[in-house]
C-alpha cells in the first residue's frame, strides 16, 4: 500500500464519522469509588463453573499512590493460579443507549494484559484487552463498536444490545496462562479509578474500515489511542525452552512513518544470546475471512532480521522474513498467498486460511542467524492491516 494510501487511513480514522456540528457530549459514572465498592464483587471461573470469589479481597482505597481521580479508588487483591480466573464484577442492568466508548483506568502490581467485558442478555462477552505496565496508571478508552465477542454463538444477533446490558467484567489475562507458565502464578493487586460511558467516540484503533469505495480493510492497529492490544512475548532457547510474557516493555511513540498518523506502537528489548523477543497481537475473534494481503510498516534501531508470522486456530504458522537496516521506517505489503509454512509447523492443506487466522506475531530472529547483539533494540510498528476481498 503506498504512502498516499496510509495517509488516507490515518485521516479517515482520526476524523471520525462525523462532520460538522457534534451534538453535547453525555456521560454516564458508572463508578467513581468516591464511596463504597459494595456493588463489585469477585467471582471465579474453573472446571466447577462460575462461583463466587471468597479468597480476593474488593475494597476502597485512599491512599494518594493508589487513586487517579478524586480520593477514591478501588483496590482488587488477588492470587493467580492455574486452571482458575478470577473475575471482578459490576452485576447489574446498565442502559448504555446512545453511548459509543467506555473509558476507565486501571494500574497492576506486575505487567499484564487486562480484559474489560461488556454483558450481553444472550450470555455474550463483549470485550477489550489492553497492555498493563507495571506500577503505572494505564487509559483504557476504547468504542464499544471496537469490543469483540468471546464466544460469537452465545449472540445469535451477532451485535451488543446496548439497552440491556447485564454487567461488566474486569479480569488479568494471567489467569488463562498460569497453567502453561507458572512464572505467572503469585500474588497481584489492580487498582481501578473512574469507570464510565460517553456518547462521545473515541478515535477509532482497530476493526473494519471503509477507506474508499474499492478498498475495504480491517485495521488490526493504528496505535492512535494510549490502548495497546499487543502482548511482549519472548523464548529462551536452551535444553529446556523458556516462554516468557510480558518480560520487555511496550508503549506507544511518536516516531511514526510517512503518511501515517501520530504515534506507532515502540517495543524495546536486549538482544542476547539465544533469547527471541516480539510482540503478538490476538486475532481469534475477529472475522478475517475476506482477508487477501497485510500491510504494516516496521522500523528498528539496529539492523537486523525479522518474521512476520501469522498462525491459524489449529496452531499452524505461517512466516515471511524480513530484513532491516538501522533507522529507516519501511512499508510492506503481501498477498497472504506470499507466507510460506514455518519450517516446525504443519497444515492439513499446506495454505494460510484467511478464516483461521488466530494471531499475528512480529518476532526479531537476529540472534538466531547470526550475531549482532545489543544491549538496547527498539522496534517501532505501525499502520497494522489486512486488505480485504469485495
Amino acid at each position: 500500500m503506498n504512502r498516499m494510501m496510509l495517509a488516507a487511513i490515518g485521516a479517515c480514522l482520526l476524523l471520525g464519522p462525523a462532520y460538522g456540528v457534534q451534538d453535547a457530549e453525555k456521560k454516564m459514572v458508572i463508578s467513581d469509588f468516591e464511596g463504597d465498592a459494595a456493588e463489585w464483587s469477585g467471582l471465579t471461573l474453573s472446571d466447577a463453573g462460575v462461583n463466587p470469589d471468597g479468597d480476593s479481597k474488593i475494597a476502597i482505597t485512599h491512599e494518594a499512590a493508589s487513586v487517579k481521580a478524586g480520593k477514591g479508588a478501588l483496590s482488587w487483591s488477588y492470587e493467580i493460579t492455574p486452571k482458575t480466573v478470577r473475575v471482578l464484577a459490576l452485576q447489574r442492568p446498565l442502559d448504555l443507549t446512545g453511548m459509543k466508548s467506555l473509558r476507565l483506568w486501571v494500574k497492576c502490581s506486575r505487567a499484564t494484559s487486562v480484559i474489560i467485558g461488556v454483558g450481553d442478555p444472550s450470555g455474550a462477552s463483549y470485550q477489550a484487552n489492553a497492555h498493563c505496565p507495571a506500577g503505572a496508571w494505564q487509559e483504557i478508552a476504547v468504542n464499544l463498536d471496537e469490543l469483540t465477542v468471546d464466544e460469537p454463538a452465545k449472540d445469535p444477533n451477532g451485535k451488543l444490545d446496548l439497552d440491556q446490558v447485564s454487567s461488566i467484567t474486569i479480569f488479568d489475562i494471567g489467569g488463562f496462562i498460569a497453567m502453561f507458565l507458572p512464572d505467572m502464578k503469585g500474588s497481584r493487586t489492580m487498582m481501578i479509578d473512574d469507570i464510565g460511558f460517553s456518547s462521545k467516540p473515541v478515535v477509532a484503533t482497530t476493526g473494519p474500515a471503509q477507506i474508499t469505495r474499492v478498498v475495504p480493510i480491517h485495521l488490526v492497529d493504528n496505535f492512535e489511542s494510549s490502548v495497546i492490544r499487543w502482548i511482549p512475548i519472548s523464548l529462551e532457547l536452551s535444553e529446556t525452552p523458556k516462554f516468557a510474557l510480558f518480560d520487555a516493555p511496550v508503549a506507544v511513540d511518536k516516531e511514526v512513518p510517512p503518511g501515517g498518523g501520530k504515534q506507532s506502537l515502540k517495543f524495546s528489548y536486549p538482544r542476547k544470546g539465544k533469547k527471541v523477543h516480539g510482540v503478538m497481537r490476538n486475532l481469534e475473534k475477529v472475522d478475517l475471512s475476506k482477508a487477501t494481503t497485510l500491510d504494516l510498516a516496521l522500523k528498528c534501531s539496529h539492523d537486523g532480521t525479522f518474521f512476520v508470522a501469522i498462525e491459524e486456530k489449529d496452531g499452524s504458522r505461517y512466516n515471511m522474513k524480513v530484513d532491516l537496516l538501522l533507522g529507516d521506517w519501511k512499508s510492506f505489503s503481501w498477498p497472504l498467498s506470499a507466507f510460506t509454512l514455518a519450517d516446525d509447523s504443519q497444515d492439513e492443506n499446506g495454505k494460510l486460511d484467511p478464516d483461521q487466522i488466530k494471531q499475528i506475531t512480529v518476532v526479531d530472529a537476529t540472534q538466531l542467524l547470526g550475531s549482532n547483539e545489543a544491549d538496547q533494540v527498539h522496534l517501532w510498528i505501525d499502520q497494522v492491516l489486512f486488505i480485504l476481498s469485495q
